[in-house]
């Protein structure tokens, strides 16, 4: 990690998607600001608890930084997105910051889109965000009331070159979800060398083998919504990717983990004993700015950060 010099500790926040109630999200927020945590993302799930409504919880119980990590340009109008971006932060200064890209199946489906060209409305979207979020007045919109002494940052997440070159040259920070552990040194060349943006790595820990299975489901998200060309590298021809979506969309994580390719976790997670991940993290710590962890599961979940804060202050 970045830091002028010297040794610190690795910085790292939780990410949450909003599928338990918001008061769980915040007693689960606030436990991890006790241990160490600096920042919490939440995702942008539609069908499940409001974006907004859980950050704006968590952020007035609270000293952490937040992000809608990650909204999308088509659940809500880009001018709808931006007023409720300076809504929360004009809630908690100096606190907040932008989450976009494109969206993925488990939020656009049940929405009934499938949009032909994410990328142009993800980039559309960003720079009408940003300029809005800047005091400037496109079109018939503008945000007269929201004037921040500081630039509200704007991160992008996304696997595509074209999303990874975006979120490099123009954005505050990159949001890394998918990027395998044996790549991040690559992806963090490519993207400091870019521009100044800092990064913003999540993986899964499997810290034991139950947290292993825990884990696996998760990557259904990944397999359908991936690349021709990197889903044929795990091993998921499009006949099972097709099935692995329709479980999934239908709440059915577990039976669709079972089409999965257990090496997935190895891959795209951390696994491993905790002392084995810590060194892991260590070997890469100056590879991103801040580790967001995701929840493996939720009965867990306060265990699973707890297991993490420690392996997070033994990296």
């Amino acid at each position: 990690m970045r830091s002028g010099g010297g040794v610190v500790s690795v910085r790292w926040g939780v990410w949450f998607e909003p599928t338990q109630p918001v008061r769980r999200l915040v007693e689960l927020a606030r436990l991890g600001e006790s241990l160490g945590a600096e920042a919490c993302f939440v995702a942008d799930e539609g069908t499940e608890r409001d974006v907004y409504v859980a950050l704006t919880a968590i952020v007035e119980a609270t000293e952490l930084k937040v992000a809608p990590a990650i909204t999308n340009p088509f659940s809500r109008h880009p001018v709808a997105t931006a007023a409720a971006i300076a809504t929360l932060a004009e809630l908690a200064p100096g606190r907040v910051m932008h989450g976009l890209g494109v969206g993925g199946s488990r939020v656009l489906k049940p929405l009934g889109m499938d949009p032909e060209r994410p990328f142009t409305a993800l980039r559309e979207t960003f720079e009408l965000n940003r300029r809005l979020l800047t005091g400037e007045t496109v079109g018939e919109a503008s945000l007269p009331w929201f004037r921040p002494e500081q630039p509200l940052p704007v991160a992008v997440a996304g696997r595509g070159p074209r999303v990874q070159r975006l979120a490099a040259e123009h954005s505050d920070c990159v949001i890394l979800s998918a990027a395998p552990p044996a790549d991040l040194p690559v992806f963090a060349e490519r993207i400091r060398s870019a521009g100044s943006a800092e990064i913003a790595w999540s993986a899964y820990l499997a810290y034991n083998d139950t947290e292993r299975r825990r884990v696996l489901p998760h990557f259904s998200y990944m397999a359908v919504d991936a690349p021709a060309e990197v889903r044929a590298a795990d091993g998921l021809d499009d006949a099972t990717t097709e099935e692995v979506r329709r479980l999934m969309l239908a709440g059915r994580m577990h039976d669709a983990a079972e089409l999965l390719p257990d090496a997935l976790v190895d891959r795209y997670g951390l696994a491993g004993t905790p002392e084995e991940i810590s060194a892991r993290i260590g070997q890469l710590r100056d590879c991103f700015d801040y580790f967001m962890l995701p929840m493996n599961d939720e009965p867990t979940a306060a265990d699973h950060i707890r297991q993490s804060a420690e392996i997070f202050n033994n990296s």
